[in-house]
C-alpha cells in the first residue's frame, strides 16, 4: 500500500507537470493526451494497484491541462501534488500501528472461511476446484507487511498462509474420493476451518484443537495454533519462516500492442480535443469522465456510462437544493461539502451511481462557495459528462474488446495449460529428481492463470450481446466444468508426490497417451473442429491397470479422472471415430 501511494504521488507529479506545459497548445496537448491515454490503457492491465495510479495520474494530467503554465510554475505545482502524496503515505504510517496486523489477519480469515465453504461443497458432491483467489490476495498482503509488525507475529502468519495451500490442496485430494468418504470427513473439517476464521477474524478467542493423525489434521491443528497464538498475542520470541516471497500467484505482463491502450489513446485523445475546442474553460471535464467511464470490458463500460450521467444529474439537482437551502451561509456550505466528500469516499468502491452523485454535489457547492452561479455549473457539468461519457461508450463500439471472441481459443490455452501440468506431474511420477517440485509449480502458476483469465473472460461473455461464430457462454461454461475435473486429479496427485517418491516408470505410456489426446482436444477446440478421438487413453489406462499393485491403487484411481474429465470434455467439443478422419 504505502508503494502503490508513493508511485501515485510520483506519477501524479509528473503528469501534472507534463500536462500544464502541454497545455499552451492545442496540437501538444491532444498528442500529450494520445500518449498519456495509451499508458492508462498499458499499465491499467497489470492490476488493480497499477491501474490506479495509471488512473490517478492520467486524473492530474487533465486538470492541470486546464491550466497552461510556465515551466517554473509548473515545477512549483508539481512538487505541491508530489508533496500532498507525502502526506498522505505519512497518515498510511500512522494509521497502520493502530490496528497491527489486522488487515493480515482479515486476509487469512477470509482464506480459511472460503477454504471451509469448499470443504461443506466437497460433501455435497461438488466437482468444482478449491479457491484460488483469497489465496492469492493473502500472499500479497503478506508481501506488503505492516511495518511495525513483530518478526514472529509475520512468522505465524506466513506459517498459517502455508498450511492453507497444504489444506487446499487437501481439500481437493478429497475432492475426487469416494462419495461416503467426503461425506464422512468433510463436515468436520468445515468445522474446523470455520473455527480457525474466526479466530483470526476476531469472532473468537481461541479454538478448540481436533484430533487426528493425517496430514491434513496436522496443518489443521498448526494452524488452529497458530491463529489463537496470534489473537492471545502470546507469541514466540523467533522468526519461525524465511521472509514471505513478494508477489501474487498470478501475474500479468505488460501487452505493448493490445486493443485496450489504443482504444484508450484515441478516446481521450478525441475527448481532449473536443473539449478544448467547444468548452475551453472547462474543457478538461470531457476527457476527464471519458477515462473515468472507459473500461477494458463492455459491461463495466457502459454500466459505468449510464451510472455517471444519471448520477450527475441528480447530483446537480441535489447540490442545487442544498445550495438554495443554506441561503449563502458560509458554515453550511462548508458542512455540505465535508459531507458530500465523505459520502464520494465510503461510495466509490460499493456503488458508483453513488459516487457521482456524491461527488457532483461536491464539485457545484465547492464552485457555488467560490461564487460561481449554480445553473451554470449544473449546466456546463451535464453537459460535459454526456459528452465525455457518449464519447467512452462510442469508443468502445468503434473499438471494441468482445470476450466472447477470445473465449474459444482461452478455454484450449486452459486445456493446453492443464495437460502441461500433468505431463508435469505424471513425469515426477515416473522419474522423481530434485528439479520435478519446481517443474511443478511452475506449470501450476500458468494453469491458475489461465483458469483466471477463462473465467474472467467468460463472465463477461455472459454479459455481451451475441455474436456468430463463437462459443455459447452455456457450452463454455460446460467445458469450464469438466476441466475442472481434469484440475482435481492433478491437484489429488500432486498432493500425494512427496509422500509416495517411489518411481512408477510404467505411468509413461499413460503419460505421452493423455498428452496428445489432450493436445488434440485443445486443438480441436481452438481451430472449431470434431476431436480426433483414437481410445488410446482408455487402452493405456488399462494396460496401466493391469500391472499396478496395491500401492498404485491410488494413482490409478486418479488416472481414472484423468480419463473420464478427457472423455467428457471430448463428447462437449465433438469427436470424429478414427475411420472417418479426413
Amino acid at each position: 500500500r504505502l508503494a502503490a501511494v508513493l508511485a501515485a504521488a510520483i506519477g501524479m507529479a509528473a503528469t501534472s507537470f507534463a500536462g500544464a506545459l502541454a497545455a499552451h497548445s492545442t496540437a501538444g496537448i491532444v498528442v500529450a493526451t494520445a500518449l498519456a491515454g495509451y499508458a492508462l490503457g498499458t499499465i491499467g492491465r497489470l492490476g488493480p494497484a497499477a491501474s490506479t495510479v495509471a488512473l490517478n495520474s492520467f486524473v492530474a494530467f487533465v486538470l492541470f491541462s486546464s491550466q497552461p503554465l510556465p515551466p517554473a510554475g509548473a515545477a512549483q505545482e508539481s512538487a505541491l501534488v508530489f508533496a500532498g502524496g507525502v502526506i498522505q503515505a505519512l497518515l498510511l504510517l500512522i494509521a497502520w500501528p493502530t490496528a497491527r496486523g489486522a488487515v493480515e489477519r482479515g486476509a487469512l480469515a477470509d482464506v480459511f472461511g472460503k477454504l471451509a465453504v469448499y470443504a461443506r461443497a466437497i460433501a455435497a458432491g461438488t466437482d468444482g476446484l478449491p479457491p484460488i483467489t483469497p489465496l492469492a490476495t493473502a500472499r500479497q498482503v503478506l508481501a506488503d507487511p505492516q511495518p511495525f509488525a513483530r518478526a514472529a507475529e509475520m512468522a505465524r502468519q506466513n506459517r498459517l498462509l502455508e498450511d492453507a495451500e497444504v489444506i487446499r490442496k487437501r481439500l481437493g485430494a478429497l475432492a475426487t474420493a469416494p462419495a461416503a468418504l467426503r461425506e464422512a470427513q468433510a463436515p468436520a473439517l468445515a468445522e474446523q476451518l470455520d473455527a480457525v476464521a474466526a479466530v483470526l477474524a476476531g469472532k473468537k478467542r481461541d479454538a478448540e484443537l481436533h484430533a487426528g493423525a493425517s496430514d491434513l489434521q496436522a496443518h489443521l491443528r498448526d494452524a488452529t495454533e497458530a491463529a489463537t497464538m496470534l489473537a492471545a498475542g502470546k507469541l514466540p520470541a523467533f522468526h519461525l519462516l524465511s521472509k514471505p516471497r513478494p508477489g501474487p500467484y498470478v501475474q500479468n505482463h505488460v501487452d505493448w500492442r493490445s486493443r485496450d491502450a489504443l482504444r484508450f489513446a484515441l478516446v481521450l485523445a478525441i475527448a481532449m480535443l473536443l473539449g478544448r475546442h467547444f468548452a475551453a474553460d472547462r474543457g478538461y471535464w470531457i476527457p476527464l469522465t471519458a477515462a473515468l467511464v472507459l473500461r477494458p470490458d463492455f459491461q463495466t463500460t457502459f454500466v459505468r456510462g449510464f451510472a455517471r450521467i444519471g448520477g450527475t444529474l441528480v447530483g446537480a439537482v441535489v447540490a442545487n437544493l442544498v445550495i438554495a437551502l443554506v441561503r449563502g451561509h458560509p458554515g453550511l456550505q462548508l458542512a455540505g461539502i465535508i459531507v458530500a466528500s465523505a459520502a464520494a469516499y465510503l461510495t466509490f468502491n460499493p456503488n458508483y451511481a453513488l459516487f457521482t452523485v456524491a461527488i457532483t454535489s461536491f464539485v457545484v457547492m465547492v464552485l457555488a462557495l467560490r461564487g460561481l452561479p449554480g445553473t451554470t455549473t449544473v449546466e456546463a457539468r451535464l453537459l460535459d459528462t454526456l459528452a465525455g461519457g457518449a464519447l467512452a461508450m462510442i469508443g468502445y463500439v468503434v473499438l471494441p474488446t468482445w470476450a466472447r471472441k477470445r473465449t474459444r481459443a482461452l478455454l484450449a490455452d486452459l486445456l493446453d495449460s492443464q495437460r502441461r501440468l500433468a505431463a508435469a506431474i505424471l513425469g515426477a511420477y515416473a522419474a522423481p529428481s530434485p528439479e520435478a517440485s519446481a517443474t511443478i509449480a511452475s506449470a501450476r502458476t500458468d494453469a491458475w492463470k489461465v483458469r483466471t483469465t477463462v473465467e474472467t473472460s467468460i463472465d463477461r461473455t455472459r454479459r455481451e450481446p451475441s455474436g456468430y461464430h463463437t462459443i455459447g457462454a452455456g457450452r463454455a461454461l460446460r467445458v469450464l466444468a469438466a476441466s475442472q475435473r481434469f484440475g482435481l486429479a492433478n491437484l489429488a496427485l500432486e498432493s500425494a508426490f512427496d509422500a509416495r517418491p517411489f518411481a512408477l516408470p510404467a505411468l509413461m505410456p499413460f503419460a505421452q497417451a493423455l498428452d496428445a489426446e489432450m493436445s488434440e482436444l485443445a486443438a480441436a477446440l481452438r481451430e472449431s473442429r470434431r476431436a480426433h478421438w483414437d481410445g488410446s487413453l482408455d487402452a493405456a489406462m488399462a494396460q496401466f491397470a493391469t500391472r499396478a499393485g496395491a500401492e498404485e491403487r491410488f494413482v490409478s484411481d486418479r488416472l481414472r479422472a484423468y480419463v473420464e474429465a478427457a472423455t467428457r470434455i471430448a463428447r462437449l467439443i465433438g469427436v470424429e471415430k478414427a475411420g472417418r478422419r479426413s
